[in-house]
């Protein structure tokens, strides 16, 4: 239906239509305009400043949650480098330790950290700038220790694959046959001298026997010496490698030969009295760098760990050495 406006007429007493001009018509519409451009800026801002609202708070929760998993990543690093450090020191005292090798140089294992601190300037300005340097730091210091960590553990494996020859070596069964644990006459450590009669450091282990019973090598070698050597009498001396060799003393005879490769259990000579002994018995020496140890911690191959109690036991007596 037209919208038509009508105005009261009191001399006519009647209502007249009232035709609007068209600059009439124009200020209506301006004013309907007006109040739509109000009305739409109105409604823009109310939006736009619930909008900005919105971006500044998920913007805060991004970063913050930016923050959260730097800090993670951050805490990951630190982690991961005690876990090296870890690696580091089993490398050094046990794995090396079983080779009974040094542990790896520690300048070689500082060789190419701490640099040059001008490399972390690109992370001036940054943010959270002080963690993403922390950062870039420790995977530096990581790579460096996993490359040192690598070339020590190929040194280890090399030292693996001697390990079979050196467990070959080392001394580790009893020289003479003494299955019932009845030959053990004196062990290691200040004994009775026989002949002076006074406490004397004994180097050794007294296996005594009837002359001519079999004496073996205890472990693989290269026989070093076979001579009259003082008081050893006849004597037998094998060079194991590793630091390791083995003396047999007052032997009645040899049989094996200067330069002569032997494996353990080979027969090289049989007991005998000479030197300064009192009696028919082998006089057995371990050494390691020269300097004498106690046999008895080398009987682990051909022993129970019952008989090893036994054997520990029986040269543990206060007795006169040989």
């Amino acid at each position: 239906m037209k919208n038509i406006n009508y105005k009261y007429n009191p001399d006519t007493l009647e209502y007249i239509e009232v035709k609007l001009s068209i600059w009439g018509k124009l200020k209506k519409l301006s004013y309907y305009l007006i109040a739509a451009i109000v009305f739409c800026f109105s409604i823009l801002s109310v939006s736009f400043y619930n909008i900005r609202n919105h971006i500044k708070k998920e913007a805060s929760k991004e970063t913050q949650n930016i923050r959260q998993e730097i800090t993670a990543f951050n805490s990951d690093l630190t982690n991961i480098l005690q876990v090296l450090d870890d690696i580091q020191q089993r490398d050094d005292k046990i794995y090396r330790s079983i080779f009974e090798t040094t542990p790896y140089p520690e300048h070689k294992r500082q060789l190419g950290t701490g640099g040059n601190p001008m490399k972390f300037k690109k992370y001036e300005g940054l943010k959270h700038e002080e963690i993403i340097t922390e950062i870039a730091q420790k995977v530096e210091l990581i790579e460096k220790k996993l490359a040192a960590q690598s070339k020590s553990f190929d040194e280890v494996f090399e030292l693996t694959k001697a390990k079979q020859d050196m467990l070959k070596s080392i001394p580790s069964i009893q020289p003479v046959s003494n299955r019932d644990l009845k030959r053990i006459a004196s062990g290691f450590g200040y004994r009775m001298h026989p002949i002076y009669k006074i406490l004397k450091p004994h180097p050794g282990i007294d296996f005594a026997a009837p002359t001519g019973t079999e004496i073996y090598a205890t472990g693989d070698g290269i026989v070093e010496r076979v001579a009259w050597t003082g008081g050893y009498g006849k004597a037998i001396m094998i060079d194991h490698g590793y630091g390791y060799k083995t003396r047999y003393a007052h032997c009645s005879k040899y049989n094996c030969r200067v330069g002569q490769k032997v494996k353990r259990g080979d027969l090289i000579g049989f007991i005998g009295n000479t030197g300064q002994s009192t009696g028919p018995h082998l006089h057995y020496e371990v050494l390691k760098n020269k300097k004498p140890i106690n046999p008895i911690n080398f009987f682990f191959n051909d022993l129970s760990p019952e008989e090893y109690d036994k054997v520990i036991e029986i040269s543990s007596r206060p007795t006169q050495s040989m």
